[in-house]
């Protein structure tokens, strides 16, 4: 008996801890600044006592194609292993296989196979685009799952083959609604989508509505929220070593992060939405530089995306336990 009520008193604790810090933070969101991000970082992180399966999230891939098969897992095993509880893969017939012979953990489901509409029903949060391709199949899928996410009010990650779906019919996201979208272009793609949006006098990322957010990868990392409240940019961390699969791996853990963030309610208020999306964008960020940054250490310029996959439980202890 006495070790439970020591244990609870521990949790009490530690609750009330946490508790004081989120209102201490949101009482000076106004003053928003990487302190704030950091701590409310660690905030979103959910316990894992007394969870369900399920939970703690469930991440929809929706990319791969023949030539890509790559990308789609590392985005998935990153979302797996950051902390979603289920993972799911929905790829191409010919490309389905082969990314499930990478890991049994992963749910791989070919999209001409099934209901695409009833199974993202159930989904946490959905990322668009790693190894998705540029052939009528992918971007078909994209507007296809956009549109269905967009009646469902879904949590969105757009990346790589994605954002090129989005560069040849960007009105398809327009307005889209909350909790909203993140795109995560890097520089080159940003290009792209500034050419794609219709000339105005706001700017461009401001083209898709309220709830649509960029993070703008690089050598630093740049936020830009809708509203300018919530903007922020991170040089820290990382390497000169820019591997091939760094951003699924970012892209994926995005969508647990994203997931997580929105069930935190940050601040109980209106903007809590567009709060959630920094966060979690901000979360995001460090970590895939903290990964690159330990295996870089460990292998220098032979480091591959695999490697930092090795670094994920490091990088999660060390940014946010």
């Amino acid at each position: 008996m006495k070790i439970f009520y020591s244990i609870l008193l521990v949790l009490t604790t530690e609750l009330l801890e946490i508790n004081l810090l989120i209102v201490d933070e949101c009482s000076r969101i106004h003053d928003f600044d990487v302190i704030i991000l950091n701590n409310l970082s660690k905030v979103v992180i959910p316990e894992l006592d007394g969870k369900i399966k399920g939970e703690a999230g469930k991440v929809a891939i929706i990319g791969g194609s023949i030539e890509y098969t790559g990308a789609p897992y590392f985005a998935a095993i990153s979302a797996l292993k950051v902390g979603a509880d289920l993972v799911y893969v929905f790829t191409t017939e010919n490309a389905a296989p082969v990314i499930k012979s990478y890991s049994p953990d992963l749910i791989v489901i070919p999209h001409n196979a099934i209901n695409i509409t009833s199974l993202l029903h159930s989904i946490h949060v959905v990322v668009i685009g790693p190894g998705l391709g540029r052939s009528t199949e992918g971007l078909n899928l994209a507007y296809e799952t956009i549109r269905i996410c967009k009646q469902f009010r879904k949590p969105l990650v757009i990346d790589a083959d994605g954002l090129y779906a989005i560069y040849q019919n960007p009105v398809i996201l327009k307005d889209y609604p909350s909790p909203g979208a993140i795109l995560t272009p890097n520089n080159a793609e940003v290009r792209r989508l500034k050419q794609a949006v219709t000339e105005s006098d706001i700017p461009w990322y401001k083209y898709w509505g309220d709830f649509v957010t960029v993070l703008q990868k690089g050598e630093t990392d740049m936020y830009f929220s809708n509203n300018g409240d919530y903007d922020w940019s991170l040089h820290e961390g990382g390497s000169g070593r820019r591997t091939g699969g760094q951003g699924d791996i970012l892209s994926g853990a995005l969508g647990t992060l994203f997931n997580w963030g929105l069930k935190a309610n940050l601040c109980e208020n209106t903007k809590s939405a567009q709060l959630a999306q920094s966060v979690a964008a901000y979360a995001a960020a460090k970590f895939t530089r903290v990964c690159n940054s330990n295996a870089y250490k460990n292998h220098g310029r032979s480091m591959l995306a695999s490697d930092m996959l090795n670094e994920i439980h490091k990088a999660f202890d060390e940014l946010f336990l």
